[in-house]
């Protein structure tokens, strides 16, 4: 690069690392949720079931339906155990939903893991008491939804209303920021 100042190749640099940004993957992505998750304001066909299928389950592994989700806000947590972002993430999430559980609010979460067996996931569900739902390990829904919301890296909360649309892509965020208060946001 001889010949060009300094502050030209300063900003061939920086325009690099911009669009070198969109292709990182994996635990700790230097995107934002709000650039990873995409927008969708259409609703899928059959709502909710077109997202999840017909069967959640617990942190036991217990299978539980849909019903469950009934007229709620649904967030959509894609993370794992392996992840420190996510570990140190999950705490504030739970913190939230426990809050917005006892203030009555019709929210729930739907846990989409990205760890490497049933086991790792369920004993992560139960280390960090995340008592919510979880889509099941072997369900092939995993990938298509990170694929639906654009997920390029976890930890990802992204806010569907109870037909399915997107209510936010940032839910991350928004709850890193305001709690439970990210709640009125959506």
């Amino acid at each position: 690069m001889r010949g060009y100042p300094t502050s030209f190749i300063f900003l061939l640099l920086s325009l690099g690392a911009l669009a070198w940004t969109p292709v990182l993957t994996g635990c700790g992505a230097a995107l934002e949720d709000s650039v990873a998750a995409k927008t969708d304001d259409s609703a899928p066909k059959d709502g909710l079931e077109e997202l999840f299928g017909t069967r959640l389950q617990n942190a036991d592994g217990e299978e539980t339906t849909l019903a469950e989700l009934e007229g709620k806000k649904v967030g959509l947590y894609f993370s794992a155990h392996w992840c420190p972002p996510c570990r140190a993430f999950t705490p504030l999430l739970v913190d939230a939903y426990n809050q917005l559980q006892a203030d009555g609010k019709p929210f729930e979460i739907v846990f989409v893991s990205s760890d490497r067996s049933a086991e790792a996931m369920r004993a992560y569900m139960k280390e960090y008491d995340m008592d919510w739902l979880a889509l099941p390990f072997e369900a092939e829904q995993r990938s298509a939804l990170a694929q639906r919301f654009g997920v390029r890296g976890i930890p990802t909360l992204v806010v569907v209303d109870a037909d399915g649309r997107t209510l936010s892509a940032d839910a991350r965020n928004q709850v890193a920021q305001w709690g439970a208060g990210a709640y009125e946001r959506w």
